[in-house]
């Protein structure tokens, strides 16, 4: 017995046509195109969070895989030592410091390149290449120049221009070593919100500016009413991406003082790989991490509830 289809039919069965199926082909292609995808995030994100605080409800020596149940024990640790507020205090200072000077900057460069007319493709390729040398290549040419045991920079400080001893250069100083970071920092992480920016300031129309001029709007006018309002959008985004990445920046941080001199620049980060490989106390470094996850999930949730950057960038596309 065939079907209108010409398909065979046998006795007793009911035919239901494919597009009757409860379950069509598109959703299951749309089921395949999204599962690779929830897979992975719960791998590399998902799973290593439940991890990290199943294992801070232990004390877990790093040299040792015996795990103990100690309960809140590791977090009434965290919340008491002073190291932990200090770190933070030095974090939150690290962030804000960077994100901001790093926003200027970035600012700065996406317009310059935006009003460029003749070698305008060369002039962005050399930019962005600031932002693909690796972090250890720029650690090692900042510690060439700044290292206070022998760097250009102290050489000429101390021997030509007296104007610091021995190992006070910049990055021996308290003082000083974490102004040095936020600014190399700055010069590595800049583009980022330059390749944002420029890609939004390249997709405004010219009539818009056409139009300003011919009613006699002036620069700072056409800047104020027509660039500032279509750039703050993604200028709310890319300020959380640079804060969340520079509050977790461990990297450059290690590469260059290893958190000195003394603590003064142990940020979070280092304070739990130093509870991990020097205190050898992995439980600990553990409830450090998820303290640090729910400070910055907290403060994303209030950035998000304060400027609501998804819908100002809806409102200027």
């Amino acid at each position: 017995m065939a079907s209108e289809t010409g398909e065979s039919i046998r006795p007793g069965r009911t035919y239901i046509p494919w597009d009757d199926l409860p379950v069509q082909r598109e959703t299951i292609a749309g089921i395949g195109t999204v599962l690779p995808v929830v897979v992975l995030y719960l791998l590399i994100a998902v799973l290593p969070i439940v991890f990290a605080f199943w294992a801070s409800l232990h004390e877990i020596h790093t040299l040792n895989p015996e795990w103990q149940w100690a309960g809140l024990s590791n977090y009434r640790e965290v919340l008491n030592i002073s190291t932990f507020w200090d770190s933070l205090w030095r974090g939150i200072v690290y962030m804000v410091g960077s994100t901001l000077l790093q926003l200027a900057v970035g600012l700065w460069m996406a317009l310059v390149l935006n009003r460029i007319t003749r070698g305008q493709k060369l002039l962005t390729a050399v930019v962005f290449t600031a932002y693909l040398i690796p972090t250890i290549i720029v650690s090692l040419v900042a510690m060439r120049v700044f290292d206070p045991s022998g760097g250009v920079f102290q050489m000429i400080g101390a021997e030509w221009l007296g104007l610091w001893g021995g190992r006070e250069a910049p990055l021996g100083s308290r003082d000083w070593a974490m102004r040095l970071l936020i600014l190399i920092g700055t010069w590595k992480f800049a583009v980022f919100v330059t390749i944002f920016t420029l890609a939004q300031l390249r997709a405004i129309p010219d009539r818009f500016y056409e139009a300003a001029k011919i009613c006699g709007a002036n620069r700072w006018q056409m800047f104020r009413d027509i660039t500032l309002p279509r750039l703050m959008g993604i200028v709310l985004v890319v300020v959380l991406l640079r804060s969340v990445f520079m509050f977790n920046k461990f990297d450059i941080i290690w590469q260059l003082t290893e958190g000195g001199p003394g603590d003064a620049t142990t940020t979070l980060p280092v304070l739990a790989y130093k509870t991990v490989y020097t205190d050898q106390a992995y439980g600990l470094a553990n409830a450090i991490s998820v303290v640090m996850f729910l400070f910055l999930l907290a403060s994303a949730i209030i950035y998000f509830k304060l400027f609501n950057p998804s819908e100002e960038v809806e409102t200027t596309t």
